[in-house]
């Protein structure tokens, strides 16, 4: 027969006392406490048991007493004692709570609530803030980003010929790394089947410079970085992928991916477990290999697209760096002033920039959990001193009984380490699932570095705040009660007395004034981030995303190797599309809108004078199926012609904004462009045929940019390209089509993504709507929070006026007036709490500015809402309270006195 649970663990406590004592004592220890149980038993009983044995044990082991008489009893040392009525006094705390459960439940549950909320906040900044980025050294670590001035460029990717001057003439870098602004794919035949990985193009130095080992094999070398390096086909794979398809096999380095390209790439190593550096979810990453002789050619210098990251020579401050930076960047814009008149550079630390895009955002919510924070530590202090106002005549007993006030504190102790326990408990139960929504609500996260989790960090922080609350739920009452006269107080008059002490009712009116203004705040916040939201979702994006699905693709070079192929099986495609049943229209684009610009240049019309330039127009490729997918208007001239192709004349479209912005007055329909600062009739000329409406490119916040769209068959071809397809019914239902065609096409021809254009418009709005929803469960727990505390007080209030209220009957007075008497006390405070919310709102809330659409921070009408919902919900948690006291039966309470 299996021998019971405490017995069991006082045997396994026992193994751990040396062993001449376990031979001599355990048999007889151990028969003593199965006689001991027998008799007593019980959860104290065994705690108490276990307890002593490890305090026993922990006394051999330093060298103390044994703690045990020879005749196997137990004798009781002092940290046996201490144990063991720290024991009890827990013991006593949860049977005292259980008898006041109101109290018990609302300071778990608000302090919990508070713990969570602030824990799964906290485990964002902890990822994007505190937590060291996946690379060795990361504080020395910079990324250089160019500026323009005449382009509004502020921290704008690179072109690689500076990037590589920087590198040999700025003596502050020890090196300098660079990757690829964007993400590619390839298409890998894994046994024959196509499976879609993401690319990330970097320079060979790109894992030494950032200081990341291999896993496995080796990462790429300096030389790599250009084709005589031998830099083709050479990758270096993620540890996910090590693992999910090779199993982690050691010997990986030199196997090959066969490519849906045609060609063969080889693996050279496995990139360190949690690193995906500077794209989450990287599959591999792979070496430029450029020409040498690009070194010197025009576009080289002209084309932005890598983004330079520089390890700082140790010793080298970042102002120095700076400085010596400048002067390179001063050096090149006179060397080369076709690309860098007016081009300059800056640097940063790394983690600064990226996050640079939601700091702002995170800056808001670490202040909306200060707040909350706050909010509930004043709740909480609220409901101890409206429990402590009511145990006066409890610690006048026990002090009357013989207790100490060191006795008390240490029994008010108890019961906060169990509410503040059980409270961190809770409180890390609601950060889990916290952390959880906060990464399922949005994309919002660093490229390359951890998302938010519940590591050590995170852990500790939780368990400080139950902490830190322990100590508020024993210090207050403590304070409270630490000089409770015993006779006074074990009197009626006494404890009438004490309970109207006014210094107790002018701090908790102090208490609920924050409590209402703290609220006021958050619900503020809250409210404003509705409206702005609700502004976001009204903006015209200039396309129809309803019944719109896109999906990404990209056409292999191994079975169409050249252009013409290429373009045929597009136009294929597309026939093939229209032609199924349920599909009303189909079109290609190079790249979605609200998914970024293209790529953007200067340009010139014919005519112009030469100081007359048009600067940063982006360009996107689309044909005419493309507009009318989206619904994309027509607003003068006419579409793509199927009669427009690579043997005519080269054409355009231009957007509305492009014609206002460089041709105001005029009809750019029929002008000539040619995309050169300085353009000569050498110039590659292209005509406008028409103009559409604007559509946003990058986000609804932003206003569209001036656009240039080019034919697919007239503009640099691309291989990879989106499709978007509107019919009838649901977007997601037109998937099976797009398949069902594709597997006719071509089977070996993967789908690299599938979206509807509603997605596409959520996903840029995605940090607005994690802010959104994290804003609006504080606004409503800090509602709940401050009704609560507004009740409490009110309640308390009117208890202690019981008597009078009563004589007040008793004399005369009706239900209404008792009403009115209970609502206008309550009424101040809410009040003031109102007015200092709102004067805090006026100054507080202009940090939201950053994130705000539409509305201002201190907008009246928002301000005059707030206050009117908070006004409602304390005169709900007021009357409450007050219709208890109008029901008084005065004759029953006088006879009582």
């Amino acid at each position: 027969m299996r021998a019971p649970l405490t017995e069991r663990l006082v045997a396994a406590v026992l193994r751990l006392a040396p062993r001449p004592f376990r031979d001599r004592f355990a048999g007889e220890l151990l028969a003593t406490h199965r006689a001991r149980a027998a008799e007593r038993g019980g959860v104290a009983f065994a705690l108490r048991e276990v307890a002593g044995a490890v305090a026993a044990v922990l006394r051999l082991r330093v060298g103390g007493r044994s703690g045990f008489q020879s005749d196997g009893s137990r004798s009781t040392t002092r940290a046996e004692g201490q144990l063991a009525g720290m024991l009890r006094d827990l013991g006593l705390a949860g049977r005292g709570l259980r008898r006041a459960p109101g109290f018990a439940v609302a300071a778990v549950l608000v302090t919990g609530l508070g713990i969570g909320a602030s824990t799964a906040i906290f485990s964002a900044l902890n990822a994007f803030l505190f937590r060291p980025l996946p690379m060795a050294d990361s504080d020395r670590l910079v990324l250089v980003y160019e500026t323009n001035p005449e382009f509004d460029w502020t921290h704008e990717t690179a072109a690689p010929a500076n990037a590589l001057d920087w590198a040999d003439q700025v003596e502050a870098f020890s090196a300098v790394a660079l990757y690829s602004s964007f993400t590619d794919e390839l298409t890998w035949l894994r046994e024959g089947e196509p499976q879609l990985l993401t690319v990330v193009l970097v320079s060979g130095n790109f894992f030494d410079v950032l200081g990341v080992p291999p896993a496995a094999g080796r990462v790429f070398r300096p030389e790599e970085s250009w084709a005589d390096g031998a830099a083709e086909n050479r990758v270096v794979i993620s540890h996910a992928m090590w693992q999910r398809y090779f199993a982690g096999d050691p010997a990986v380095a030199g196997r090959t991916l066969e490519l849906a390209s045609g060609v063969r790439a080889e693996v050279v190593g496995v990139a360190p477990e949690g690193f995906s550096f500077p794209s989450d979810g990287a599959d591999l990453w792979a070496p430029w290999g450029w020409d040498p002789a690009a070194r010197e050619a025009v576009w080289f210098r002209r084309a932005h697209f890598v983004r330079p990251v520089a390890r700082l020579t140790p010793g080298v401050s970042m102002t120095a760096a700076d400085a010596q930076l400048q002067t390179v960047v001063g050096r090149l814009q006179t060397a080369y002033p076709e690309t860098n008149r007016v081009m300059g550079a800056g640097l940063m630390p790394l983690r600064d920039f990226l996050v640079m895009d939601v700091r702002t955002s995170l800056e808001v919510l670490a202040g909306a959990v200060l707040l909350l924070m706050v909010l509930a530590a004043v709740n909480v202090a609220t409901l101890v001193l409206l429990r402590s106002g009511d145990r006066t005549r409890e610690v006048a007993l026990r002090h009357a009984l013989g207790a100490g006030r060191w006795r008390v504190v240490r029994h008010l102790a108890a019961e906060g380490l169990v509410l503040g326990g059980v409270a961190a408990a809770l409180g890390l139960a609601a950060g889990v699932a916290g952390v959880t929504a906060v990464g399922r609500l949005t994309r919002l996260g660093i490229d390359g570095a951890t998302a938010p989790a519940l590591d050590v960090r995170v852990v500790a922080f939780a368990t400080g705040l139950g902490l830190l609350c322990a100590i508020l739920f024993t210090l207050i009452p403590a304070a409270r009660l630490w000089r409770v006269p015993a006779r006074a107080a074990l009197s009626a008059a006494g404890a009438r007395g004490a309970s109207r002490g006014r210094q107790g009712t002018r701090a908790l009116r102090a208490l609920v004034t924050a409590e209402v203004a703290l609220g006021l705040l958050l619900v503020a916040g809250a409210v404003l981030m509705v409206r702005t939201f609700q502004e976001l979702r009204q903006v015209d994006a200039g396309f129809r995303a309803e019944g719109v699905l896109a999906v990404q693709l990209t056409v292999p070079t191994s079975r169409y190797p050249e252009r013409g192929h290429v373009l045929a099986f597009q136009r294929d495609l597309l026939a093939a599309l229209e032609g199924r049943a349920g599909i009303e229209r189909a079109g290609m684009v190079q790249q979605l809108p609200l998914g970024g610009p293209g790529w953007s240049s200067q340009f010139q019309a014919r005519g112009w004078p030469p100081e007359r330039v048009g600067l940063d127009i982006v360009h996107r490729r689309a044909d005419r199926g493309y507009f009318e997918a989206l619904d994309i208007p027509l607003v003068r001239g006419r579409l793509f012609e199927a009669s427009d192709g690579s043997d005519t004349e080269q054409v355009v479209l231009v957007n509305e904004r492009f014609a206002a912005m460089h041709f105001p007055g005029e009809d750019p329909i029929g002008q000539y462009i040619a995309y050169d600062r300085e353009a000569t009739e050498a110039s590659t000329w292209r005509r406008i045929i028409g103009i559409v409406g604007d559509h946003h490119q990058t986000s609804v916040r932003e206003p569209p940019r001036a656009e240039v769209f080019e034919h697919p068959e007239q503009s640099e071809w691309s291989r990879t390209n989106w499709y978007v397809v509107r019919g009838a019914g649901a977007a997601a239902a037109h998937t099976a089509n797009v398949r069902a065609v594709l597997s006719q096409l071509d089977p070996l021809v993967p789908l690299e993504q599938v979206r509807t254009l509603r997605e596409v418009r959520r996903a840029a709005m995605a940090t607005d709507e994690l802010v959104l929803v994290v804003l609006t469960v504080f606004g409503f727990l800090a509602l709940v929070l401050a009704t609560v505390g507004v009740y409490g007080v009110t309640a308390q209030a009117a208890r202690r006026r019981t008597r009078e209220i009563g004589i007040r009957m008793a004399v005369g007075a009706d239900g209404g007036q008792v009403l009115r008497l209970v609502l206008l006390q309550g009424a101040g405070t809410v009040v003031a709490g109102i007015l200092l919310g709102l004067a805090a709102a006026l100054l507080l809330t202009r940090a939201m500015s950053g994130l705000l659409y539409g509305v201002t921070p201190t907008d009246p009408a928002t301000l005059a809402v707030v206050a009117a919902v908070l006004a409602g919900a304390a005169l709900v948690a007021m009357l409450v309270p007050a219709l208890r006291a109008a029901r008084v039966d005065p004759g029953g309470l006088l006879r009582a006195e």
